[in-house]
This record gives C-alpha cells, structure tokens and sequence, in this order.
C-alpha cells in the first residue's frame, strides 16, 4: 500500500501530465477502478473521462500546473488536501480543497474538488 502523500502527489501528477496515456497510468496507480472525480464544473467523471478533462485544461492553460499546498490530513478512510494552480508564469490562477475517499489498498475511491474563482490572467 502506498503512504497517502504518495497517492495524492501521484494524482496530483496526473493533472500536470500532457500526455494522455501517462495520465491514464498515474491515475491507475492512484484511483480504484471504480474511482469518480466531480468539481464545480464536471461530474462523476470516471478515470478515461478525467483523462480528457485535463487534457482539455491543459490546452486551453498551457503550461499551467497544479500543485498541492498543504499536508494530507485523513481521518476514517476520508482525506483532504489543499492545492493551487499556476499558471505559466507562475501566478496562482486558482486555490482549493479536494476532499477524497479512499478504497481498496488505499487508493482514492471518490475526490470532490472544491475551488474559487479563476483570477484574471
């Protein structure tokens, strides 16, 4: 089993990944099979729909990267972890909270992001 910063910076990782199949890898590693991922703008998306919803974000934020800002607290098989996204340049485009569940063998089951608005580029 992995240690949940492993897991989480695995996920995280994913997001900052252009290419789709390594994507697709990291979140195999970091979800159960059955993992689903909703935030103000999607949801219940499943591991191969998250694939293509970063990689749309990507694209439309080019070298933009999310990173985690803050220690993984957990607590009864649920966790929560604080993150930014920056852009290129490296000014902070958006903050926020994914609150996740895990599953078998410790990898992430459900994660709900929560964010702020998008600061003006």
């Amino acid at each position: 089993m992995m240690a949940l910063d492993d897991v989480i910076d695995t996920y995280c990782a994913a997001w900052n990944t252009s290419d789709a199949g390594e994507r697709s890898r990291l979140l195999r590693v970091a979800w159960t099979d059955e993992c689903r991922y909703s935030d103000p703008m999607v949801h219940d998306l499943d591991r191969a729909a998250l694939v293509a919803h970063i990689g749309a974000l990507l694209e439309k934020f080019p070298g933009s990267l999310i990173r985690r800002t803050s220690a993984v607290d957990s607590h009864h098989g649920g966790l929560r972890f604080g993150f930014v996204r920056l852009a290129a340049d490296g000014s902070v485009m958006r903050e926020g909270v994914d609150f996740c569940l895990l599953g078998a063998g410790g990898r992430l089951q459900r994660v709900t992001g929560f964010f702020g608005p998008l600061a003006p580029l």
